[in-house]
């Protein structure tokens, strides 16, 4: 991989799994021993546009974990309810409908704007 770009995304990556995980450090070792198992066997591609695929891949990924991860722990108050800690960075910004259904809920139809 071209070693410069390979090493943005590897840290942005790392950044970004260390942020949307924070506090489960059993899902960040996961992401973080992925991420490396990942880039490892990318290590050493000289063909650039499979290079090029490589790192598209990674941005991509990134650009999912920061837009559509969300953390949901269980509350400590209640039963069977979970806080979900939304951020700027995630798709409501751009007004994308995100449903989310349990079990626990009556069939609803979602409100349109």
């Amino acid at each position: 991989m071209s070693a410069s770009n390979a090493r943005i995304a590897f840290r942005r990556l790392l950044k970004i799994q260390k942020r949307r995980f924070e506090g489960d450090n059993h899902t960040i070792d996961a992401a973080r021993d992925q991420t490396r198992k990942e880039f490892e066997a990318s290590r050493l591609l000289e063909n650039q546009k499979d290079i090029d695929k490589r790192l598209k891949h990674a941005r991509d990924v990134e650009e999912v974990i920061r837009r559509y991860v969300v953390q949901a722990p269980r509350s400590t108050e209640k039963d069977n309810t979970y806080n979900i800690k939304f951020t700027t960075e995630h798709a409501l910004r751009d007004r994308h409908p995100i449903i989310i259904k349990s079990s626990l809920q009556k069939d609803r139809k979602p409100k349109e704007d």
